[in-house]
């Protein structure tokens, strides 16, 4: 991929023939680059240097050893409060599943090329892992890669040029099934009659009807939450982490906002409160891996009347007993042939209802206001999620007569 050769240029007019050395090198994006030199050893010296532009002027430098210098980096920013502890475990997950025993791990930087980081991806697609899978693990790569770039131990991001077949299809521009309303009728009357009936009200209102994220629900703080007889509003400013429990903030500065809510859920959210009393702070791990005192919670840990209520003990103890009630279980087998219950559907989707109960309306708000009431990042992410739910009836008979006048 790198070589110096010798050049005889066009002869003078004298007849002597001037003779150069050209020194050729392939990037890390496989794009080729030369430069031309009088001496050899000049051309050698300008190889060296370009083809192992690594730390300590080394070219041993791996891609695990790449994604460590990143990992250890990222956890820097973790602790000052810039990035979040549940991304960090990512990226180390990547690494020691799919990267660190794989030879694209042992590769040296040097020889790193797009070619060999697609047929890495293609390689996880056709051995059975998702397209998902995939996709991060690109992701992945890339971050690494550019972080390379910026410490000067990659000329160029050789994992940019990579592609996920389908990857224009993103996770949230897939297809979901509502439920039907009978469905969520008997979800919310069974709420009303479990052996806690204020509590799983309020958390399945808010669910239903304010669109909010199981894990924002989760992770609220009792004081977000301000509400009256005739409605109110939620404050979204932290998120419960699912694997590590830590009250971190949204994964966006979008996901911070404030969600209105209706009279029946304002009512049901007093009932929580009078039911279970007032809540005090306590000592819990945020984002950082700090322990600080933190608020009381809106649903605090049912065992112990404080704390956080965890992801696992919230679907065994309140969300599968309500969708049993419910009938909206399913006995299905699992791996080894035994029949186990699996809900209908998962608390998420009733972020999706909250969103079709408010393009139901007339007139349909737009999409600018549900992507702030979604916290989506972007308006092309609310678009892709849920384009398919707005409606013009007033274009769609428009275009319908058009058409006609156009053969008429």
């Amino acid at each position: 991929m790198a070589n110096v050769r010798k050049i005889k240029n066009r002869p003078r007019q004298d007849g002597s023939v001037k003779v150069s050395w050209r020194a050729t090198w392939a990037g890390p994006d496989g794009v080729r680059q030369s430069k031309n030199f009088d001496l050899k050893g000049e051309a050698k010296a300008w190889l060296d240097s370009v083809s192992a532009g690594l730390v300590g002027g080394s070219s041993t430098m791996t891609v695990t050893q790449l994604a460590e210098a990143h990992i250890a980096n990222f956890h820097g920013l973790v602790r000052a409060g810039a990035r979040r502890t549940g991304t960090a475990d990512g990226y180390q997950s990547i690494l020691d599943t799919h990267i660190r025993d794989h030879k694209i791990g042992r590769t040296r930087l040097s020889n790193l090329r797009s070619p060999d980081i697609q047929g890495f991806l293609d390689e996880v697609v056709q051995s059975g892992g998702s397209i998902n899978l995939a996709r991060q693990i690109r992701r992945s790569l890339v971050t690494w890669c550019r972080f390379g770039a910026r410490r000067g131990w990659l000329l160029a991001n050789p994992a940019q040029a990579c592609a996920v077949e389908g990857d224009g299809e993103k996770a949230d521009s897939e297809p979901f099934s509502l439920p039907s309303k009978d469905q969520l009728a008997a979800l919310v009357k069974a709420a009303t009659e479990s052996t806690n009936p204020e509590r799983d009200s309020a958390v399945v209102r808010i669910l239903m009807f304010g669109g909010l994220r199981i894990s924002e629900a989760l992770g609220m703080a009792d004081d977000a939450a301000a509400v009256r007889t005739t409605g109110g509003k939620l404050r979204v400013k932290e998120r419960l982490d699912r694997t590590h429990r830590t009250l971190d903030p949204p994964k966006t500065k979008k996901g911070q906002r404030d969600v209105p809510i209706g009279q029946t859920t304002a009512l049901a959210v007093r009932a929580w409160r009078l039911k279970r009393g007032p809540v005090g702070h306590f000592q819990h791990v945020d984002g950082r891996r700090e322990r600080r005192l933190m608020p009381g919670r809106l649903f605090p840990n049912p065992k112990t009347g404080e704390g956080v209520w965890g992801y696992e003990d919230f679907i065994r103890d309140c969300w599968m007993p309500l969708m049993r009630a419910a009938g909206l279980v399913m006995m299905l087998p699992d791996s080894k042939g035994k029949n186990r219950p699996v809900a209908e559907f998962k608390p998420h989707v009733l972020r999706h209802v909250a969103v079709s109960l408010w393009l139901a309306q007339t007139p349909q708000p737009k999409p600018k206001k549900v992507q702030e009431l979604v916290g989506h990042a972007t308006l092309k992410m609310t678009m892709d999620t849920y384009g398919h739910l707005w409606r013009d009836e007033e274009e769609d008979d428009a275009i319908a007569q058009a058409s006609e006048r156009l053969i008429n």
